[in-house]
């Protein structure tokens, strides 16, 4: 009997030496028979230790991309500026995310490419920055909206939505004209009124950090072209960003602007910036989140408290923004600007305001079935300039932008810019 108590004293040290709580080796000492030598489970001393609850990882923000600190803005053109499409000006709120710091590169694409993941750029161009062209570190550009969303989701991300690009461009509520300020682009700022593009991030940096957000190469978003307030869910075409090396006047590099493309068609100015949801989603304060019905498409943040914001000179009314009107009534805003060729708001004293040039005349119509070749000789001299052999200027008017271009080739002029339902464009002949 004696020999049993010591050998079951024996059990429970043996079982102590090794971190068992005591419940169990207990239970164990008691299991064992007095002529059995029991062998106490090996576990780790850390399992008794007490945990101590931490807070999870947060994420980390890789080196070639930046975090975008969700918030509310204004987004759109005031009633009396941009085009018809940019209005009316309305709040959003968008969630937290991560942006390409610069545009996609070629060599990027290049790389996605020799993976299997994405196609060759199209062609043939010159202006394409293809791996025959030796300009890896330029943007890559000349995709379809196919490809950049599959670029995008070979590298882990996926394109920006049109709200989140603006958002970006414009430093969020300061609502910045141009990525970088107000002041009007120049080749300082911006790979702007260039003959091809620039290697990225060779400019300064704009809202965010960001680079070249304004010129370079437009950029693919994941979003439908439709009328504001409200955005798609579906639609025929997408929308794209940020103006290119191409546009000679300022207006193209405003951030309120949109453009927009068939998902087939592409263009040398044309490229891709990918985005990052951040998980958990935040939004910001007063709305909640709406998860996105698909991992392509950021999650969605929608006002719960408080009222909704609007430009100067309007204010909320339980459903939308209206004009406020002295003495406390109010009028739903349907204001058109004046009307100056393109249907944005009058130009600059320079003639290249957010709108159409100095000499451009009002065309509201609807499009027609004739292409109609109108001489525009204020223009003359930008035409003398810029496009030799080509003096005199024209704007063409009827059917769509694509459906002008053949009239404009047949007379052998070339395009200068561009509105809704007009083009301007330098042909031969005496001015």
């Amino acid at each position: 009997m004696g020999g049993g108590r010591i050998l079951t004293s024996l059990l429970i040290v043996m079982a102590g030496c090794h971190g068992e709580p005591e419940s169990t080796a207990t239970s164990a000492a008691s299991a064992a028979s007095p002529t059995t030598t029991a062998v106490p489970a090996q576990v780790p001393a850390a399992v008794a230790a007490p945990v101590t609850p931490t807070a999870p990882p947060q994420p980390v923000t890789p080196p070639d991309m930046v975090e975008i600190r969700g918030g509310l803005f204004l987004m759109g053109s005031r009633i009396s500026e941009g085009s018809p499409e940019e209005r009316p000006m309305h709040e959003v709120a968008v969630a937290t995310f991560l942006f390409d710091r610069t545009e996609v590169t070629a060599a990027a694409y290049q790389a996605c490419v020799k993976a299997g993941a994405c196609s060759p750029m199209q062609g043939p161009s010159s202006l394409c920055n293809g791996p025959e062209s030796g300009r890896k570190d330029h943007p890559a550009n000349c995709i379809d909206f196919t490809q950049a969303e599959a670029f995008c989701s070979f590298a882990g991300k996926r394109l920006p939505s049109e709200r989140e690009w603006e958002y970006a461009a414009r430093g969020g509520s300061e609502l910045r004209r141009f990525s970088w300020g107000e002041e009007v682009p120049d080749g300082e700022r911006a790979c702007y009124n260039h003959i091809g593009t620039c290697p990225v991030g060779s400019f300064p940096s704009g809202a965010f950090g960001l680079r070249d957000m304004s010129g370079n190469v437009w950029e693919w978003t994941s979003s439908f072209f439709g009328a504001y307030p409200d955005e798609r869910a579906s639609g025929t075409h997408r929308v794209y960003r940020g103006g290119s090396f191409s546009r000679r006047f300022p207006k193209w590099l405003r951030n309120a602007l949109r453009n927009r493309y068939l998902p087939h068609e592409w263009s040398a100015s044309l490229g891709v910036r990918c985005a990052r949801t951040v998980s958990p989603v935040q939004c910001p304060q007063d709305t909640e989140a709406r998860p996105a019905s698909d991992p392509k498409l950021p999650p969605a943040c929608e006002r719960t408290r408080g009222v909704p914001a609007c430009e100067p000179a309007m204010e909320w009314d339980g459903e939308r923004c209206v004009l406020s009107v002295p003495g406390g009534v109010t009028a739903a805003a349907h204001v058109t600007p004046r009307a100056t060729g393109d249907g944005q708001r009058a130009p600059d004293a320079q003639g290249q305001g957010a709108g159409a040039e100095a000499g451009e005349v009002a065309q509201t119509s609807a499009k027609t079935d004739a292409v109609v070749r109108t001489r525009t000789p204020a223009h003359d001299g930008d035409c003398k300039k810029n496009y030799p052999g080509r003096p005199a200027a024209f704007r063409f008017t009827g059917k769509t932008f694509h459906g002008r271009n053949p009239a404009i080739r047949a007379g052998n002029c070339v395009r200068r810019d561009m509105g809704e339902q007009w083009t301007s464009a330098c042909c031969p002949g005496t001015p």
